[in-house]
């Protein structure tokens, strides 16, 4: 529930508070209840005009995250992706002290999940009732959940503290997924995320199926890029350079039972982040020597193991039959 609904006309502004509840839903069919039962039209001249503010409120170190569960606003005509500014979710912005508007949500498809980059979120919905409808889709408006987290939407791994960092131990799991924040939707700008993988007598494996940072060329500082960072130590490895940019589908293999990933982002700008599965596998034994080979010792054959025995056995009874011929 919210912490408070105030509605004038047809407008309404929704307040949640973390302190109330950590998460919940809220949806269009709040304010268009009203409406509800009455045909949809595209006789747009009888439309009423709704507004509704939807605000939310976290406390340190708490983010917002939104995650759309229904979708449907009219773009600006059929077969386009361009939302109308009377007609869409407005996902709204800070500056200098006044609320903007940042994005336009509009369309018959799920938005991807929004994240707050501070401890407060604003949406503003404005639409008509009856919608002008540009699809065949005859439900109109929205229903999403809200939640205060304190994980980044990182499910895996062990988060240390409230930080964004997240151990992965093979004795927890030997495989699974990991992402940058918000995975789906954009991360966050100025985060650290770090991703550390213990391995008992395993390697580390991991095979990222989605990489879209923000950045170029050699992903660094002077460039303005985002990037990710990947080294067997807990300081830099000169074995890798830094990796940002949209990537095809690769892979990145531990020396050892360690291995760190870290994600840097700045306030420019942000993109869609990374998804990779990890995997522990097994650090492969020296091959064993080849018993046929006459200048092995007998003692390498017994450090190998009890499934040598029977070819130890032929050998000290050759060596018995050999001695005994010897004495006679």
């Amino acid at each position: 529930m919210c912490l408070a609904l105030y509605l004038y006309g047809e407008h309404c502004k929704q307040l949640y508070d973390s302190r109330v509840n950590k998460s919940g839903i809220f949806e269009s069919n709040q304010l268009l209840g009203s409406f509800i039962g009455a045909p949809i039209s595209t006789n747009i001249d009888s439309a009423k005009v709704v507004q509704c503010r939807y605000e939310f409120k976290a406390h340190k170190p708490e983010v917002i995250q939104i995650k759309f569960h229904d979708f449907n606003i009219p773009t600006e005509r059929e077969n386009s992706s361009r939302c109308r500014d009377e007609d869409a979710l407005h996902v709204l912005a800070e500056v200098r002290g006044k609320y903007e508007t940042q994005e336009l949500l509009c369309g018959a498809f799920l938005p991807k999940p929004l994240m707050s980059n501070s401890q407060q979120l604003q949406l503003q919905f404005v639409g008509k009732y009856p919608p002008k409808m540009t699809n065949k889709v005859q439900y109109y408006g929205f229903r999403a959940e809200y939640r205060f987290l304190t994980n980044y939407g990182i499910l895996s791994g062990a988060q240390q503290g409230d930080e964004c960092t997240f151990v992965y131990n093979s004795s927890d799991r030997i495989s699974g997924l990991f992402h940058s924040p918000n995975f789906p939707g954009y991360y966050l700008e100025n985060v650290v995320c770090n991703y550390y993988f213990y391995g008992a007598d395993e390697r580390i494996v991991l095979r990222f199926t989605y990489f879209d940072v923000e950045g170029i060329s050699t992903c660094d500082h002077q460039t303005a890029s985002d990037y990710v960072e990947f080294s067997n130590f807990m300081s830099t490895d000169r074995k890798f350079s830094k990796y940002c940019g949209k990537l095809p589908d690769f892979e990145v293999r531990s020396d050892g039972r360690f291995f760190r990933v870290s994600f840097y982002s700045n306030d420019r700008f942000v993109a869609n982040g990374f998804r990779a599965l990890y995997t522990f596998e097994s650090i492969a034994l020296k091959s064993t020597p080849d018993l046929g080979d006459s200048t092995v010792s007998m003692q390498s054959y017994v450090s190998n193991g009890v499934h040598h025995m029977p070819k130890i056995l032929n050998i000290i009874l050759n060596v018995v039959i050999l001695l005994k011929q010897f004495r006679n």
